[in-house]
């Protein structure tokens, strides 16, 4: 990565936001709008599949995680008090459904509540993959792909090619990429940065 790069999630992310739009896409859900549905799933897929995949499940059961989330979610839409936090629903079933595989991979009884889940993750004597940071960070992670889609596409290819790519891209590659000169990079990628920080604000 390029040394005035810095940590991607620290440059953009000063203060963590909820999503805009969560509520009105639930609101929409209740009413049977079918696009609503496909773009809260959209949204929220990635983060989702990240719980599991963190702890250890392997693709099909991280799959399984997920249908089992959002099965949940139809079934409890209507109940939701607080749809604007849809995002820590998602979160927080999203680990009490991993969670449950754990524990019946491990030939043990699935956890009743969200408090006793709670409860036992607590008591893991290691650093758990579902630790509360680790999902801090998943989240952030979610919240800048998310707003990178409302940026124009150079802006796009510019970040992603030097932030979310492993390895990262030289200046020259992204140059190339977008048919400019490398010079132009550090100030193109200044600009963008600063128009996603907007939108996180």
């Amino acid at each position: 990565m390029n040394p005035e790069s810095g940590n991607f999630t620290d440059i953009v992310l000063s203060s963590r936001t909820a999503d805009r739009g969560d509520a009105e896409l639930v609101k929409l859900c209740r009413n049977g709008d079918q696009s609503a549905w496909d773009q809260l799933v959209n949204r929220y897929q990635r983060l989702i599949y990240a719980v599991p995949r963190r702890a250890g499940l392997n693709d099909e059961q991280a799959a399984d995680v997920f249908q089992e989330v959002f099965l949940t979610l139809l079934q409890k839409i209507d109940e939701i008090e607080q749809p604007e936090r849809i995002r820590s629903w998602i979160v927080t079933t999203a680990k009490f459904k991993t969670w449950a595989v754990v524990r019946s991979g491990k030939g043990l009884y699935s956890p009743e509540t969200e408090e006793e889940m709670e409860a036992e993750m607590a008591n893991l004597r290691d650093a758990s993959p579902l630790a509360d940071d680790m999902l801090i960070e998943v989240e952030e992670q979610h919240l800048i792909r998310t707003a990178m889609l409302e940026l124009e596409e150079r802006c796009q290819k510019i970040l992603s090619m030097i932030y979310l790519r492993d390895p990262a891209a030289s200046y020259s590659e992204v140059a190339a990429a977008i048919n400019v000169g490398e010079t132009s990079i550090s100030p193109l990628r200044s600009r963008c940065l600063k128009k996603l920080e907007k939108l996180l604000s």
